[in-house]
């Protein structure tokens, strides 16, 4: 009787330890999984940025397999300030979000500079500015030529393309705010696209791939 009772517990015991290591193994599996995720989610996310390539489906691919995951699905269009995505490793899946404020990369400064910008514009921006009550702040208003030269020579170093390159930035010569007729503002922009439906403001944002970037209504035209 005795030696079943042991060898029972033997048995038990056994069972026991491969459950555990079962266990650790999907513990594993999910946090490895969901690293890769929360990784792939980031990456995805600033490549939608200004400073991206705007391939972020390609980027989650490349930093989930580097964390030996497969990406599954990517909702991450570019030129968003989002992206989510799903990978799995081990028949494990794991889902991560991430969100860019690519205004959070711009250096912002705390008042309005009117220089060279149109008068209207000015006096759009500063209503805007005035009744966001500091949720939304300015980031940049009037390039001089030379100035918009120095960030297309920046963006054909970094992307080696023209046709990339102008995704981004304006090739010298056809940027709006050279002509004193954009700004860029960062902060709560949603509360600024509210505020200038609201105020009736002569601003609008015409680049989807840059939801920083305001114009004056009308200016293209």
């Amino acid at each position: 009787m005795s030696l079943i009772v042991m060898s029972l517990s033997i048995v038990l015991s056994i069972g026991l330890a491969t459950f555990e290591r079962d266990l650790a193994s999907v513990s594993g599996s999910r946090m490895r999984a969901q690293t890769a995720a929360d990784a792939a989610a980031l990456a995805a996310a600033a490549e939608s940025g200004p400073y991206g390539r705007g391939e972020p489906e390609a980027q989650a691919r490349a930093f989930a397999e580097e964390n030996d995951a497969t990406l599954v699905s990517c909702l991450c269009p570019p030129g968003a300030t989002a992206a989510q995505v799903t990978v799995t490793i081990d028949n494990t899946s794991a889902t991560a979000r991430a969100v860019l404020d690519p205004t959070k990369l711009m250096a912002a400064t705390s008042a309005l500079d009117t220089h060279g910008l149109n008068p209207r514009l000015a006096a759009a921006v500063s209503r805007l500015l005035a009744a966001g009550d500091h949720h939304i702040t300015f980031v940049s208003g009037y390039r001089s030529p030379a100035e918009q030269q120095q960030l297309w020579d920046a963006a054909l170093a970094k992307y080696g393309d023209p046709e990339i390159a102008d995704n981004w930035v304006a090739p010298p010569g056809t940027s709006m705010h050279e002509r004193g007729l954009a700004v860029d503002l960062g902060g709560d922009l949603n509360l600024a696209v509210r505020l200038i439906a609201e105020l009736h403001l002569p601003l609008w944002r015409p680049l989807p791939n840059e939801s920083w970037h305001f114009e004056l209504s009308g200016s293209r035209g």
